[in-house]
């Protein structure tokens, strides 16, 4: 089974006063024809801390199911992975606010391709980014970081 190559960006809840953590999970087939999906998890703590993982299905191992596997369930478990770490990473900060925060449901949102725009026009996470492009094998996300990368930044002076 091959799948097209495809990824979503999802912003989740604000973790006090910093920007939007976002999550981009993708869903791909490898040249060998394994199924693929990763999860970058962007926490903009300073310039940006990201967590990644990469996951394969062999399909030829998998027993005939009832469910189809196909890119959506790729990219749903790639999400719900993302969000499980996005709380580890909550509980591992161990603030005060950690206790609020893991109290209720993590909330993530789905957001457009030109989150990854704004970013970079602002110069804001720019290195994960630069990172993501480096190590996805998403040929969707690559080539949408690839153009990204390309453009300029705003110029921004106090008035």
């Amino acid at each position: 089974m091959s799948i097209q190559s495809t990824f979503r960006v999802h912003l989740a809840a604000p973790l006090g006063l910093i920007d939007t953590p976002f999550i981009v999970t993708t869903a791909y087939a490898s040249a060998a024809g394994m199924l693929r999906s990763e999860w970058f998890l962007v926490v903009p703590d300073g310039k940006g801390l990201l967590l990644s993982q990469r996951n394969s299905l062999d399909l030829s191992a998998f027993p005939e199911s009832r469910e189809r596997i196909d890119a959506e369930l790729l990219l749903n478990e790639a999400l719900d992975q993302a969000t499980l770490r996005l709380r580890r990473y909550i509980r591992e900060k161990n603030d005060v606010s950690a206790l609020l925060l893991l109290a209720r449901q993590t909330e993530v949102k789905p957001a457009d391709h030109n989150h990854f725009v704004k970013l970079w026009l602002r110069g804001a996470c720019c290195g994960c980014l630069s990172e993501i492009r480096a190590k996805s094998g998403c040929t969707a996300l690559t080539d949408t970081l690839e153009w990204v990368h390309g453009l300029p930044m705003l110029s921004s002076g106090e008035l």
